[in-house]
């Protein structure tokens, strides 16, 4: 069989990295860009690969597989339609776009432009596959498998964290956002508060409308307009990935990490109980090498699709909300993306 080939979009700092898990994913890197053009010659020698300075030419003409944003710079950031067109034409040439940052990266100004057609279409998914997404790791998947006994889940903690390099703090606010909708569904409101790793007694920057480029911490309350509730921790600063979740309902409580999870009935008797056979495969790293894999191979499991509008809607809440100190309604922010 043919090894999958690999074009890298990139930085310096962050190739070592993407190079180790490309390779154990069985991918062979055959060019790479970086969204610095004059350090492309730089990321390449990290990769022992064909330099590149535009990225649209590659995913339009480029003979390869696949195409991993790790680090986007300004592609797809906001809807612009020359970015959907060239994915569009990746597409159209069964060339596999992957990306460690969200596209679009902000709800605003997306009206008017292709991508609100996509986003209608609910084809956005297809064109660029979000990685290493937290719903596709194997231990939230087998616990898939018992939230429909479990469920309807009543309160829930998260933290979810992990190195820059792996996904900023954006990144990480979407991969969230995501799973709480799967879990819980939308919040009527979105309560958020952002610090900065620059952040001193006198400089407190707050976030913009765009998930690209954010780093540091945020925390989030989200109230569900039945009463339901969720806490949410996230941060890009941490050396090693950090996933845990507790989760209420009637049927008991469910504590989750990358080692598995045990179900707990209100008695404190144990209920269920399920062992991560390779917890690694949980991690950032683990999880984005698997999901390379898949993607490569053509063969992925039937998982559901993100809700690109829903998910897009909750992190500008979140975002806004950082800025107003203020509860944020994510209906809001789709009614107004959709009609701006």
């Amino acid at each position: 069989m043919t090894q999958p080939r690999c074009v890298v979009w990139t930085t310096p700092e962050q190739a070592p990295l993407l190079d180790e898990i490309v390779r154990r994913a069985g991918i062979e890197i055959i060019g790479a860009g970086c969204p610095d053009s004059a350090r492309a010659g730089q990321v390449a020698s990290a990769l022992k690969c064909e330099p590149t300075d535009d990225l649209r030419l590659v995913m339009k003409g480029h003979e390869t597989d696949m195409v991993l944003l790790g680090d986007a710079g300004s592609f797809g950031e906001e809807a612009n339609d020359a970015d959907l067109d060239a994915l569009r034409a990746a597409h159209g040439r069964n060339v596999c776009v992957t990306t460690l940052e969200p596209i679009p990266a902000t709800a605003s100004g997306i009206m008017g432009t292709s991508f609100a057609e996509a986003l209608h279409q609910g084809v956005l998914g297809t064109l660029a596959s979000f990685v290493p997404l937290l719903r596709y790791r194997p231990i939230l998947s087998e616990l898939s498998t018992v939230m429909e006994t479990f469920a309807p889940v009543r309160s829930a903690s998260l933290t979810i964290a992990g190195p820059s390099a792996l996904g900023s703090l954006g990144a990480r606010l979407f991969n969230a956002l995501d799973l709480t909708r799967w879990l819980m569904g939308v919040p009527s409101i979105i309560e958020a508060a952002y610090i900065s790793p620059r952040a001193g007694r006198g400089m407190h920057p707050l976030p913009g409308q765009t998930l690209r480029g954010l780093h540091g911490e945020i925390t989030m309350n989200l109230r569900f307009s039945d009463g339901r509730c969720a806490a949410i921790y996230l941060s890009d600063q941490f050396s090693a990935s950090a996933l845990s979740m507790t989760i209420a309902s009637a049927e008991g409580q469910m504590a989750v990490d990358h080692r598995g999870f045990v179900w707990s009935d209100n008695e404190g008797q144990e209920v269920d109980k399920h062992e991560s056979p390779d917890p690694k495969l949980n991690s950032d790293r683990g999880a984005l090498q698997t999901q390379l894999t898949e993607l490569c191979s053509g063969v992925v499991p039937a998982r559901p699709p993100i809700d690109f509008t829903s998910v897009l809607s909750m992190t500008h809440a979140a975002l806004l909300s950082t800025r107003t100190g203020q509860g944020e309604s994510p209906h809001d922010v789709e009614q107004l993306m959709l009609s701006m």
